[in-house]
């Protein structure tokens, strides 16, 4: 019976399945977007506090190293030989050790040139003489600080080739009156290198800014204004570090890692479905053929058995399932067998009480007719009428052997004789369709059986055989103990079965002779069970048909076969 598939729809385990898939991601979607904000928010932090503390550190160096600077000058300024030198009206006698202190000074790669200066802020010695300068054109627009006895101008930028330089100047002091000042012209780019490690390429760039109008990048040249992400103390009077975005990607390290932990938890959800869906998938597969061999049993069909290689309980419910199938097909067959000889029981006993008492007369009259009859024509229509009316009780005789069958009376019996016996009786038909019987087996094997049941099995297996061999052949009746069991093998090379046939040809009123009742294997097979045997039947259409009784080999047979 081919049963029609299901509506495919979301089944108990399905659902059950999305279900704690949804209640995995729902928390996995909330702790991926808590961790993602989370995670921006400490990026953030890091980054602003690593800048903020680079940022500051810079800061320090550079307000040391402008310090450092004006220590110098201090210690030119406080020297005795330069007070000589302005209180001489000889601006051109330089003492000696002044000399030497200046061209020290002057070594030092940070420094262009020391400028000795009057009152009115006019160049009076210069040193190295080669590097004397010129005022600036915007000398009077350039930024001016004072910061305790140090006076800073510039940044002035590179021009023409020339170099970049700021002057920090401090006076020197004569009984406290100022009678001249030295001046150190620094090396702009000295200054702005300091703040080379800020660089953060494609992401921010420092940038030094001096009372906001003058910007310089890391190497002495202008910058160009941009937004300011950080700014730091003022490392000296209105000189401070500013922090500009660099083409606009500050946000790239902090989104590139939220956005690789955002595919990381994307990819787990993935995963996740992928897993949960062949889970399903593979959950349905095994529950599929147990919802359809459920349906087919609704529908009376108990011949569909369901795969028993599911994994864990899921196999052992197939197994359940095939059992329960198995014993509630034997049970409600046996349930029919029971109605069935029920009712046939009954109907026999109607026939035999209202046919065969009929038939006797009939027969016992016709019986008469016959002896007192000379006509040879009329003599062979009564042999005719007496022969149906024998068919008729035989047929009466198998109805009430199928309904009323009769218990057992076991004894041990000698199958060998018994076969002989039933070789004899079907001798002659045998011998008529040009049939040849075989015995074999073990010539002492003995059975506590019925042994007019035994009679009766063989005989019924051996008549059908001859019917399957209308042109000749051979039947071979074996007899040998096989496993704990004693086993009747009838096998003819007749007609044969196919499968169709020989799954209806158990069944009561079932047969494929114009002139059979279809009750013969029933009945054989209601003597084989009351005994305590099986029967089984292998048949191929056109090669022949092998029957198998088998009954139990007791100890008890044993000790009488001895």
């Amino acid at each position: 019976m081919k049963i029609k598939p299901a509506p495919v729809r979301l089944n108990l385990a399905r659902r059950y399945l999305w279900g704690a898939l949804v209640a995995a991601l729902i928390p996995l979607a909330i702790i991926a977007g808590l961790y993602d904000r989370y995670s921006a928010n400490l990026l953030n932090n890091l980054i602003e506090n690593r800048v903020e503390t680079n940022l500051e550190a810079t800061a320090a160096k550079m307000s040391n190293f402008m310090a450092v600077q004006v220590n110098r000058l201090e210690n030119i300024a406080d020297l005795p030989d330069t007070s000589a030198f302005f209180r001489s009206q000889d601006h051109n006698a330089v003492s000696d050790l002044l000399n030497d202190i200046l061209t020290l000074e002057t070594e030092s790669p940070d420094i262009y040139a020391v400028e000795l200066l009057n009152t009115e802020g006019e160049i009076l010695y210069t040193l190295p003489k080669q590097r004397t300068r010129t005022k600036p054109k915007e000398f009077n627009t350039l930024p001016f600080v004072q910061h305790g006895r140090a006076e800073v101008l510039g940044p002035v930028l590179p021009d023409n080739g020339r170099p970049g330089w700021f002057l920090i100047t401090i006076p020197v002091l004569s009984n406290q009156q100022k009678i001249g000042s030295v001046s150190l012209r620094m090396r702009l780019a000295s200054l702005t290198e300091q703040v080379a490690s800020l660089v953060e390429p494609n992401v921010f760039e420092p940038q030094i800014v001096v009372f906001d109008r003058v910007r310089l990048t890391p190497v002495g040249t202008t910058a160009q204004t941009s937004e300011t992400i950080a700014s730091s103390r003022q490392f000296f009077p209105g000189w401070r570090i500013h922090l500009v975005k660099g083409r606009n990607i500050y946000q790239e390290p902090k989104t590139y890692i939220r956005y690789l932990l955002l595919v990381a938890a994307a990819l787990s959800a993935l995963g996740v479905i992928y897993l949960f869906y062949q889970m399903s998938e593979r959950i349905s597969r095994y529950l599929q053929p147990l919802s359809e061999g459920a349906r087919a049993i609704a529908n009376g069909d108990f011949s569909v058995p369901v795969s028993e290689e599911a994994p864990g309980e899921l196999g052992v419910l197939a197994r359940s399932y095939n059992r329960m199938r198995e014993q509630l097909g034997k049970l409600i067959e046996s349930r029919i067998d029971i109605e069935r000889r029920a009712a046939l029981g009954n109907m026999a006993a109607g026939i035999a009480h209202e046919i065969r008492n009929p038939l006797t007369t009939v027969s016992t009259t016709v019986h008469g007719l016959k002896r007192g009859e000379d006509d040879a024509e009329r003599r062979n229509m009564f042999e005719v009428i007496s022969s149906e009316i024998a068919r008729v009780d035989t047929t009466i005789g198998e109805f009430l052997n199928y309904a009323r069958p009769s218990e057992p009376n076991k004894d041990l019996v000698v199958i060998k004789d018994v076969l002989r016996t039933i070789k004899t009786l079907i001798a002659t038909t045998a011998h008529e369709k040009g049939i040849t019987v075989n015995l074999s087996g073990e010539s002492n094997l003995k059975l506590m059986i019925d042994q007019a049941h035994c009679r009766q099995i063989l005989l019924n297996l051996a008549l059908n055989a001859i019917d399957a061999m209308p042109d000749g052949g051979h039947l071979n009746m074996r007899a040998y103990r096989d496993n704990g069991n004693a086993i009747l093998l009838l096998a003819d090379d007749g007609c044969g079965m196919d499968a169709d046939v020989l799954a209806k040809i158990m069944r009561p009123f079932f047969t494929t002779r114009s002139n059979g009742s279809g009750l013969g294997l029933s009945v054989t097979k209601q003597l084989v069970d009351a005994n305590g045997g099986s029967l089984d039947i292998e048949s191929e259409k056109g090669v022949g048909t092998t029957v198998t009784v088998s009954f139990p080999y007791t100890r008890q047979d044993q000790g009488g076969a001895s």
